[in-house]
């Protein structure tokens, strides 16, 4: 017999929505956040069972402009509960990268999600998606920064400010694209709070879901509750496209030092830096490239439901 538990689930898009889906920041409604794979149970079985090396523990400062404060800690032998807690009475931020295409559990509704989305808009077609499962604390905050990938966020627990603000100067320099997919830095971009004025601005209660356009600049501050969202990162074929274009850039600049500035992706100039961008990853499947440890990957404190922030910070070396 044909399991219909997840029948009950799904979202609703306006006409409006379908039409600016991944071409203007959008909000639509769903019921996703009624699942019981969203409560403090579910998620800390989730945590337990999760490889470990993929879940990000970190913490961050108070200041929206301080990228520097943002740091990985340890979560040493704590169970999932006492994980939560540490985020409900502390200043954490959990990322359990896969969790929704990976596991039996929560693959059913990352595929009833992506159906969504595919049914809002036919010209949606993605070549790739992952989804992981964000559990934050009540005023934890993400600084302002620019996806490689198609994103979309639907939130289902706690309430939390989202902002996202223009894909174009002086909110984003596609350089600093270019450097995230040459992997020379991370995807975190200078902010000035008078950007703020020309943001799209949203509360995000249970049951909402956000979608914005490809690279466009974003953060978020939560303003209550356990804060528990979904984020989808999907490769498209004009996601897939405006990238190459970009990391093409990034290899004229970097090897040949001549400095691109058209980012378009249509004409014979797109082709070229297409198959550049081509021969240039070729080469690197081949011969490989040289091993770099990732930003911010050293822990720095350890998590302690006990301690006022949940945090207890390591003494530096």
């Amino acid at each position: 017999m044909r399991d219909t538990y997840m029948d009950q689930f799904g979202s609703t898009w306006s006409d409006d929505g379908k039409r600016k889906f991944r071409r203007e920041p959008i909000t639509v409604r769903h019921n996703y956040h009624e699942h019981h794979a969203f409560s403090d149970v579910a998620l800390a079985a989730l945590i337990e069972r999760h490889p470990r090396d993929m879940i990000d523990f970190c913490t961050m400062g108070d200041d929206a402009t301080d990228h520097d404060s943002w740091r990985a800690g340890d979560p040493g032998a704590l169970t999932g509960l006492e994980l939560i807690e540490a985020v409900r009475k502390g200043r954490l931020w959990i990322n359990l990268r896969h969790a929704m295409d990976r596991d039996p559990e929560y693959r059913p509704i990352y595929a009833a999600m992506l159906a969504d989305m595919k049914k809002a808009d036919p010209s949606f077609r993605p070549l790739v998606a992952e989804a992981g499962i964000l559990i934050s604390s009540p005023s934890a905050q993400v600084f302002l920064h620019s996806d490689v990938s198609e994103t979309m966020l639907w939130h289902m627990r706690g309430v939390k400010r989202f902002r996202t603000y223009p894909p174009r100067q002086p909110y984003l320099n596609t350089d600093d694209v270019e450097a995230v997919l040459h992997h020379d830095k991370t995807e975190d971009i200078p902010f000035d709070p008078a950007w703020d004025k020309d943001a799209f601005t949203v509360d995000l209660h249970p049951g909402m879901a956000a979608n914005w356009p490809l690279h466009g600049p974003h953060r978020i501050e939560n303003q209550s509750g356990v804060n528990v969202s979904v984020p989808f990162e999907i490769s498209t074929p004009q996601s897939r496209l405006q990238n190459s274009v970009l990391f093409a850039n990034g290899i004229l600049r970097r090897q040949f030092g001549y400095a691109p500035k058209e980012t378009r992706t249509d004409g014979l100039g797109a082709l070229l830096k297409q198959a550049l961008s081509f021969a240039f990853k070729l080469k690197l499947r081949i011969f490989g490239e040289p091993a770099r440890p990732m930003p911010k990957s050293e822990r720095t404190f350890d998590i302690d439901p006990d301690a006022p922030d949940g945090l207890v910070n390591r003494q530096a070396a």
